[in-house]
């Protein structure tokens, strides 16, 4: 009967090694896991941030070209602000002049000179 116990305790250590051995791979799976896991999210990081960056430049230049555009309108605005305060004067007297000078002669149709006329 001692020979028995004897193997039943060989076979209880070697089933204990082998849940030991098991669990030790398990904790080594687990532990490569997760540093697979992490490289993935870092890699992944990185890609979204370097998009992020290229997304922000184009944003920025966007900006910019619209405060230059801001900037060209406001000058021209200004030119031709200055424009009309210098030829409002003269503009005004040519329409006064225009309806204050009206020829009293009647068309040269209506006197029936029809010479030299284009039809």
């Amino acid at each position: 009967m001692e020979e028995s116990v004897k193997k039943l305790l060989d076979a209880e250590k070697k089933a204990n090694e082998i849940v030991e051995r098991a669990m030790s791979d398990k904790q080594n799976k687990m532990v490569e896991a997760k540093m697979e896991a992490e490289k993935e999210i870092s890699r992944y990081k990185d890609e979204q941030e370097a998009e992020f960056e290229i997304e922000k430049e184009e944003q920025h230049r966007k900006i910019n070209d619209l405060s230059h555009l801001d900037e060209e309108v406001a000058e021209e605005i200004k030119i031709i602000k200055e424009e009309y305060e210098t030829n409002k004067k003269e503009v005004i007297k040519f329409l006064l002049d225009s309806i204050k000078n009206v020829p009293l002669q009647p068309p040269r149709g209506l006197k029936g000179d029809f010479e030299g006329l284009e039809i």
